[in-house]
This record gives C-alpha cells, sequence and structure tokens, in this order.
C-alpha cells in the first residue's frame, strides 16, 4: 500500500497575501485523489507543501508520520525518495537528455548496473511513449513531450507517493485520455497513493477515488469521488459544469455570493451543457435539488479490479469516508499576516546566505563528490576571467605606481617606491580585481544559471528526486570560484608588479636597481601568502553570494536579472568589508620586515 499523506490546519501566505489557510485532509493509502480549483488559488503551492519545498507558516503535513514543514532537510531529502512528482513543465534537466533525465534516479539512489537501468528506463519510454526519442535534450522537445518525460522519470524508482500537477497541460485530449489511463494502470500495479493537480474536469470526473476543491483561501469540499460529483454545492457544481453563472467570477477578488443568482432547479443548458455536448450529463431530480448521474470511473487496462478501488468501495459503503464542506459563513474570511519590515527581510536573508555558507562547507566533505562538475566550472570561471582580470591588473599596478612614485618623490623616499608598489598590489589590488572580476563575470554567469534552473523547477525537481542542490551544484561552483581566485590572484600579482615596474622606470625615471633593492629589502613572504589567502576567502564569498541570489530568484526572467544584480552589488560591499578586516588582522598580528 501507498504511503501516508496527512495535512493538519495548514496555512501559507506570501507576505500579506493569504494563500489558503486551515487546510485540513488525509490522502487515503493507494487511492488516487484529485485536487480541483479556480486558477490562482494556490494548487501547486499545496503540492510543493507536501513536499517540504515551500514552508507553510502554521499547520502540520504528515508524510509517513513525518512533519515535512519541522523536519530537517536532510529527513525530507531522505523521505522524498519515496516521492514521484510529474512537475506542471516536466523539470527535466535541460543539460541531460531523455535517458539520461530518467536515469537520473536511478543512478543516485540504487546500486544497479547500467544494464538493468537500461532495460527500467526504456521500460518507462515505452510507457509514456517516448521509445527512440531518448537521445534528444528537453529544448528539442515540444511541451507535451517534456511532460511524458517528467512522467516516466517521476514513475522509474516504483514510488509510494505520486504527485502529478496539471499532467494535461500541454496535451491534446487523445493523450490526455491515455494518460488518465496510464495514472489508473501505475495505482493498479503499485497501489502508490496519488495526488492530481488538475483543471480537466472529464479527468476529475473519470480518473480518482477522491476530490477535493481549493476556492477563496480554503478547502471547501474534499471527500470520495461519489458524494463530491452529486452536491449541489453552488461553487463545486458551476466549476465542473463550467458554467459562466455562478459564485465563481474572472477574478476571486469580485466573486459574488455562494448562492445568489445560482438556480439549482433547472440545468442552464437543457440541450446538454457545453461542457459534455449532446447532453451527456443527465440531470434528474431529487427533493429540492438537481444532481448529476455519477460518472464511470476509469478501469485498468486488464479489467481486473483494484486493491484501492476496493477499499475505496468498502469504506464508503461502511460510511467510514465522509465529505468535508467547509461552513459557509466562513466564505469570506481572509487570514492575514503581516508583511515584514525591510529590516526583517534583511536579516533573514543574511541568515540564509549564512546557513548556505555553512552547508557548502560541509557539503563539501560528504560523499560522492561532484569531480566533473567541479572541473567544468573551474574551467569556466578562470576562462572568462582570465583576459579581463589581465586587463584590468596592468593599470591597476601602473596607477599605484605613478601614485607611490609621486608621493616617495615628494617625501624624499624614491627608493622605497618598489617595495611600496609590490606590497599595494600583491596585499591589496591583485586579490580585489581578482574577485571583483570573478563576481562581475564568473559570479554572474552562475548566479544566472541557477536562477533559470530555478524558475525552471530543476531544483525543486532535484530536491523532491533526493539530491541535494547544495552538494550537486552549490559546492563544485564555489570551489571553483576559489580555486580560479587563487590561481587568477598570482597572475593578477605578477603582471600588477611588471606594470608598476615598467611605469616606474620608464615613466618615472627610477632606477631597476633600486625598485628591485626596495622591494627584497621590506617585502616578506607572508605578504604573498596573505593576498592568496585573501583570494580564497573572496572567492568562497562571490560563489555563495552567487549562488544563494541564483537560489532564490524571483520567478521570470526579471527576476533572474534582478538577482545577478544583487549578487554582484552585495559582492562587491562584501569584499571591501572583509578585506579591510583582514587587513586590519594581518598588520596586527604580522609585524612588518625590519620593525
Amino acid at each position: 500500500m501507498g504511503g501516508t499523506v496527512e495535512v493538519r490546519g495548514l496555512t501559507k501566505s506570501f507576505g500579506s497575501q493569504n494563500i489558503w489557510s486551515d487546510v485540513t485532509l488525509e490522502l487515503p493509502p493507494g487511492e488516487i485523489t484529485a485536487l480541483l480549483g479556480p486558477s490562482g488559488t494556490g494548487k501547486s503551492v499545496f503540492l510543493k507543501s507536501l513536499m517540504g519545498l515551500i514552508r507553510p507558516e502554521e499547520g502540520e503535513c504528515l508524510v509517513n508520520g513525518v512533519d515535512m514543514v519541522k523536519a530537517r532537510e536532510s529527513q525530507r531529502l531522505e523521505l522524498r525518495k519515496r516521492f514521484g512528482v510529474l512537475f506542471q513543465d516536466g523539470a527535466l534537466f535541460g543539460s541531460m537528455s531523455v535517458y539520461d533525465n530518467i536515469a537520473f534516479p536511478l543512478r543516485q539512489h540504487t546500486h544497479k548496473t547500467e544494464a538493468e537501468i537500461r532495460q527500467i528506463v526504456f521500460d518507462r519510454l515505452d510507457m509514456v511513449g517516448l521509445l527512440g526519442q531518448e537521445h534528444k535534450l528537453p529544448g528539442e522537445m515540444s511541451g507535451g513531450m517534456k511532460k511524458r518525460a517528467g512522467l516516466a522519470r517521476s514513475l522509474v524508482t516504483d514510488p509510494e507517493i505520486i504527485l502529478c500537477d496539471e499532467p494535461d497541460s500541454g496535451l491534446d485530449p487523445v493523450r490526455t485520455a491515455n494518460l488518465a489511463q496510464l495514472l489508473m494502470d501505475v495505482n493498479a500495479q503499485t497501489d502508490a497513493t496519488m495526488l492530481v493537480v488538475t483543471h480537466n474536469i472529464e479527468l476529475a470526473r473519470t480518473l480518482p477515488d477522491n476530490l477535493g476543491m481549493l476556492y477563496r483561501r480554503r478547502l471547501v469540499m474534499f471527500g470520495p469521488r461519489e458524494d463530491f460529483l452529486l452536491t449541489d454545492h453552488p461553487v463545486v457544481s458551476q466549476f465542473m459544469s463550467g458554467d459562466p453563472i455562478g459564485p465563481i467570477g474572472m477574478s476571486e477578488e469580485v466573486d459574488h455570493s455562494l448562492v445568489e443568482d445560482v438556480d439549482l432547479e433547472e440545468p442552464a443548458y437543457p440541450g446538454g451543457h457545453p461542457g459534455h455536448p449532446g447532453g451527456a450529463v443527465v440531470m434528474v431530480r431529487s427533493g429540492a435539488r438537481a444532481i448529476e448521474v455519477l460518472p464511470r470511473q476509469l478501469m485498468p487496462s486488464g479489467g481486473m479490479p483494484r486493491a484501492a478501488g476496493q477499499r475505496h468501495a468498502s469504506r464508503v459503503e461502511r460510511g467510514a469516508s465522509r465529505l468535508y464542506v467547509a461552513d459557509d459563513e466562513e466564505h469570506d474570511r481572509a487570514v492575514r499576516f503581516r508583511p515584514p519590515d525591510i529590516v526583517s527581510q534583511a536579516l533573514t536573508q543574511t541568515g540564509d546566505m549564512f546557513a548556505l555558507a555553512l552547508d557548502t562547507v560541509r557539503m563539501t566533505f560528504r560523499r560522492p563528490f561532484a569531480w566533473r562538475e567541479l572541473l567544468d566550472q573551474f574551467w569556466f570561471v578562470t576562462s572568462v576571467s582570465w583576459i579581463p582580470a589581465m586587463l584590468v591588473a596592468i593599470p591597476f599596478g601602473a596607477v599605484i605606481a605613478l601614485q607611490l612614485g609621486t608621493l616617495t618623490v615628494q617625501v624624499g623616499a624614491q627608493s622605497f617606491t618598489g617595495a611600496a608598489s609590490v606590497l599595494a598590489v600583491v596585499q591589496q589590488a591583485a586579490p580585489i580585481v581578482t574577485t571583483l572580476v570573478i563576481a562581475g563575470a564568473g559570479g554572474a554567469a552562475i548566479c544566472a544559471d541557477l536562477g533559470a534552473r530555478t524558475i525552471r523547477e530543476e531544483i525543486d525537481a532535484m530536491k523532491v528526486i533526493g539530491v541535494s542542490p547544495v552538494q550537486r551544484l552549490v559546492v563544485p561552483r564555489v570551489l571553483a570560484c576559489m580555486g580560479a581566485a587563487v590561481l587568477l590572484n598570482g597572475l593578477v600579482s605578477v603582471v600588477g608588479v611588471l606594470g608598476g615596474y615598467f611605469f616606474n622606470v620608464n615613466v618615472q625615471g627610477g632606477t631597476p636597481g633600486a625598485y628591485l633593492a626596495s622591494f627584497t629589502a621590506l617585502a616578506q613572504v607572508s605578504d604573498l601568502v596573505v593576498g592568496e589567502i585573501k583570494a580564497l576567502m573572496f572567492g568562497f564569498l562571490a560563489g555563495v553570494v552567487a549562488a544563494h541570489r541564483g537560489l532564490n530568484t524571483k520567478p521570470g526572467p526579471k527576476g533572474v536579472g534582478e538577482a545577478v544584480n544583487q549578487s554582484v552589488v552585495i559582492t562587491f560591499l562584501l569584499l571591501f568589508f572583509v578585506n579591510f578586516v583582514v587587513t586590519t588582522l594581518y598588520l596586527q598580528l604580522v609585524p612588518g620586515k625590519g620593525a
């Protein structure tokens, strides 16, 4: 039998906007449940709350007895291995082929051989009608094909709990019917607990054992299919019939009253509703209300009864499962939360960034380590940063040499120009220039990449598969920034020193001997060491900030652009602050040569 899912008093808001409040329901183990509701009622948010991807403000979400709201992330990752999730747009990993996408969970969490993995992957591809398309990248596929590939990936580990977010979107009616039959067959074979979020009325009428509906910040109804489809509740009846006349309007903010202007005595379309042409919906009289004859539920392809269907029928017959209907008097009640002020938001963001930095350090020593990803990222960050770093280092060294040369002439200490220039370049200019370039080039690209993965739900898909994005994506990128910073810092130091030497000797009339003599007299090996330590720290900061902003980007291309801009600005601010602290400590703890 499938896993257990119990939701108790769940409440979620974004700022001052309450999405839904006090949602309580239980998904019967092994059965299929469909969640309905008008657009914007938070169905996808509810689905992500079940998985622990979004944290509600109140309530509990118990999955196999573990509260996904309060559990540690390590517990969530372990529990998510029992999930199979079909995201609304598939959430395939863009850099992997269809085959590798589907094989990914098996490679991460099983010890199967590649031959065994290949057999399972091809079975799932055949199941969803994508056999022969396994070599394609997600960018080469239509929306419907991505959806089917995502479904194949969600089924590859035979999960206990299957969650589907709008599985019919992007599919034509025939393939939607085939998909519904496929979900029914999967349930018959695996006895998995299934929750399907959908707008498709025909799918909702024929697939699930239970139905629920979210509307105006609450769960208005939840219970067995037999009761739900025969209800005369105005909101449910209007939604299931697609009638434009009723309490559900174009916008939830202006929805009118529940019962007013709703005629329950006669169907609005005597010849058959447009959503059910030919009068396929039969209306009969029952006392003072009109009800609909219960449509036939889908059966498994083999014709054999489902274990879940038999349990469901037994529960309904015993009266053990009743229809929940929300109290109409509480219909307009809206739970509103006070939005956090700017200071609270800043403190929260700072805390989250600090937590990500600690997780990055901790995950660095966890296996398996993504060596290939590290090498790819190191090459990328270095390749996009080294030329700008060299070009910036030359004028930096020249400016420092010119300024210090002029100053030393004025005070009669021209012989110390070389030492002052080299120390300024090695200790200060080189680490700062290196990190500024890495943050502006490599860091911005890292932020954009992770931001794009976030809005395409790839990060959520990785979490659901039970893989930590920090370990898989963040750690290699942060280490790549650190390695590139150390390497480029040495190159920038050399170029900066040579630039200072050239301008001091050829422009200011200094002598090579004096320049080199002052350098060897006052410079220490620790000066170069502290420069490299700074570069290492600054590279870590640049990588963490870029990853944090990418993982927390707002939806859409604009959100990604804003995240990139924020990552660069925040890195610059932290860079100069940390540089001041490190320099101060170094000067206090390490005495100068000859002191």
